[in-house]
């Protein structure tokens, strides 16, 4: 068995069909970030015992006591609040930036690649924590896959989801319409600013950019939120589905994301695809 984002639906529900809270994972040959995440979630949540970690025993061990080992190609869990977004921001993609790969680009395609990730967690944590009201704050874990020059990045949280803040304003139903109501640029909205740096001087303009810079450079994007999903696939395809687990709470945010196909700086992206209509055409509501 294996924890990818390909299953992570499957996969979700088969974890919340505990017995006792507690969780066997010795089937399971590998588990991708987004797997250890939503497992570290459901730890802090509601202390589900992760038992016979089997296979993933090492990996398990790197990913939950947070030995960074900059040899490796994965980046231990960490568990985010507000307060601390820049310091956790700047961390983790310092991690990344620091990988050996990316040691060979030039000094702009590294400030490039720096400059999007940076971008885009910024904006994922900024977003859960800031409306989705989780009694955890936010868990964020990431991996580098060298053979498919792939970076993953999810982050999870365990609060009221997309549909409760946004059916106040929209005519949404469901959890998966009103998580492609927030991939509209019309409803982004300015965050509370929690951190200040250059590097995300574009904030507030949230899930709407990152679904553009995962479109545009052929990654792949999927949010979860409760009983609804929407999958952003590598050819800019929209899918969604509701129903695919009751018992799921919260949100995942789960994006790869491919450096070689970066072709313009953060700055000359979002004058191309982003503000080309004057970029002041945002609602003051959530996400």
């Amino acid at each position: 068995m294996e924890f990818r984002f390909d299953n992570i639906e499957h996969e979700l529900d088969n974890l919340i069909r505990t017995t006792n809270n507690i969780v066997d994972i010795s089937n399971y040959n590998f588990i991708e970030p987004v797997g250890m995440a939503i497992l570290y979630a459901l730890y802090e949540d509601i202390g589900i015992n992760l038992k016979n970690w089997g296979p993933t025993n090492s990996y398990m061990n790197v990913m939950f006591n947070k030995e960074y080992d900059s040899s490796k190609n994965y980046i231990p869990i960490e568990k985010v609040r507000h307060g601390s977004i820049e310091k956790n921001v700047k961390h983790i993609t310092d991690m990344i930036i620091g990988h050996k790969d990316f040691q060979n680009l030039s000094n702009t395609d590294r400030k490039d690649l720096y400059d999007y990730l940076y971008y885009m967690i910024g904006e994922v944590l900024n977003n859960a924590l800031h409306h989705s009201l989780s009694p955890i704050g936010a868990i964020i874990a990431g991996q580098y896959f060298p053979n498919l020059k792939k970076i993953q990045i999810c982050v999870v949280d365990r609060g009221v989801g997309f549909l409760s803040n946004l059916k106040r304003k929209y005519n949404v139903s469901s959890e998966s319409e009103a998580i492609k109501k927030a991939l509209e640029k019309e409803v982004s909205c300015p965050p509370e600013r929690p951190y200040s740096s250059s590097q995300v001087d574009h904030a507030g303009y949230g899930l709407f950019v990152l679904s553009e810079i995962i479109k545009h450079t052929k990654g792949r994007l999927k949010i979860i939120s409760n009983d609804g999903a929407i999958y952003l696939n590598e050819n800019g395809k929209l899918y969604s589905t509701d129903n695919i687990s009751t018992e799921w709470k919260g949100s995942i945010v789960v994006f790869e994301f491919y450096e070689k196909n970066i072709n313009l700086s953060k700055d000359e992206f979002f004058r191309t695809y982003i503000f080309t209509d004057g970029g002041e055409d945002i609602e003051d509501i959530f996400f």
